[in-house]
């Protein structure tokens, strides 16, 4: 799997957070097995040093392994295949641990190491320990993808359980000609036509630290928090990264499926409403005229011939645009708004392409 710059942002971090729940989990499992009291530091160290290589373990075998091969297998496929891999894993771990402890330590053999902790000890006490923290962590990291990163601990905390106004930026991305493409592709080859099309915006959106909101159909809409968007034009920089991820990609679409995913995308900012709602399923949503104006950009780009179109309360908040060139293009009347939307789009010249392609996806 190549490694770009944009891969190694997303893949890196998600190592780390599996390496430190390792060593929590590490800790905790020495604290319940051990007692509560009276706990040796260097017990409690060696169990966390463990729970590190366990995470670590885990953490690569979910980016390089399961993320990078087994993406569209079924739950239970993937859960026995994590499940012989990591017990595999835990078991080479512990026992690499506890020959190093007794080889170092004790001045043991490693038949006497094999004797003492796998056949009179508790090795499958340990691995069986290690499998459960494994998917412990895995569980943690599927839940926390579902609401996206950072959310869980949101939940957690309580944040927004109590709407909060809060100034975002919002881009809603979507595939044109999408309904001939999809007449032509059928249902279910449509279906993985979109699949990889989201899969490739991924770069784009990880490097420009862009969350996704919601998927709707062939949209994808994406937020940023106003400084966060704003800061080195991040919201107009995910554009064409993403437009540039996918025309790097357009052969193997085109013998995939005779089509490349084409697509336009509108942007605004200001002040929504962001709150938990619902009781089966929980999520954040954002309420505000800010999310109708900016589906309503999006919607005249066939119409004004752009691909992204910008409002101009936004565009003025940005820093220059170097290599992105902005051009007033009409005005958006809204229902109860007094003054109209200027509206510009925004086209990159050939050092804009050439600054995208040769930072930011060759790396």
């Amino acid at each position: 799997m190549l490694l770009t710059a944009p891969r190694r942002q997303l893949l890196f971090p998600l190592i780390r957070r599996y390496a430190l729940q390792g060593v929590v989990w590490g800790v905790v499992y020495a604290l319940l097995r051990f007692g509560l009291l009276h706990q040796e530091v260097g017990l409690l160290m060696r169990h966390a040093f463990i729970g590190l290589g366990v995470g670590l373990f885990v953490g690569l075998g979910e980016a390089f392994v399961i993320g990078s091969n087994f993406r569209h297998k079924s739950f239970l496929f993937l859960l026995l295949v994590r499940t012989l891999l990591y017990t595999t894993v835990a078991a080479l771990w512990l026992l690499s641990a506890a020959s190093l402890k007794c080889l170092f330590f004790q001045q043991l053999s490693f038949e006497a190491v094999f004797q003492q902790y796998v056949l009179h000890g508790t090795f499958i006490l340990d691995v069986g320990a290690s499998l459960l923290v494994c998917l412990l962590i895995i569980a943690l990291q599927q839940i926390s993808s579902l609401h996206g990163p950072g959310q869980l601990f949101n939940l957690v905390r309580g944040k927004y359980h109590r709407p909060q106004e809060v100034d975002r930026i919002f881009m809603f991305v979507d595939v044109k000609s999408s309904t001939t493409i999809a007449e032509e592709l059928g249902n279910l080859q449509y279906s993985q036509f979109i699949q990889d099309f989201f899969l490739d915006l991924t770069d784009g959106i990880v490097l420009t630290k862009a969350e996704v909101y919601q998927y709707v159909g062939d949209e994808v809409v994406l937020t940023w928090p106003l400084p966060v968007g704003l800061t080195k034009a991040q919201c107009v920089r995910c554009f064409f990264l993403m437009q540039r991820s996918i025309e790097a990609r357009k052969d193997s679409y085109l013998r995939q499926y005779g089509h490349y995913p084409r697509f336009k995308a509108g942007l605004h900012g200001g002040r929504v409403v962001a709150t938990w709602v619902g009781e089966v399923k929980r999520e954040i949503v954002y309420h505000g005229d800010v999310l109708n104006t900016t589906a309503r950009i999006q919607s005249l780009c066939n119409e004004l011939g752009q691909e992204l179109l910008i409002s101009e309360d936004l565009l003025t908040q940005l820093p220059p645009l170097s290599g992105v060139v902005a051009t007033f293009v009409s005005t958006l009347n809204l229902r109860g708004r007094q003054q109209a939307i200027s509206l510009h789009g925004l086209t990159r010249g050939l050092r804009a392409a050439e600054e995208v392609s040769t930072k930011s996806l060759s790396k």
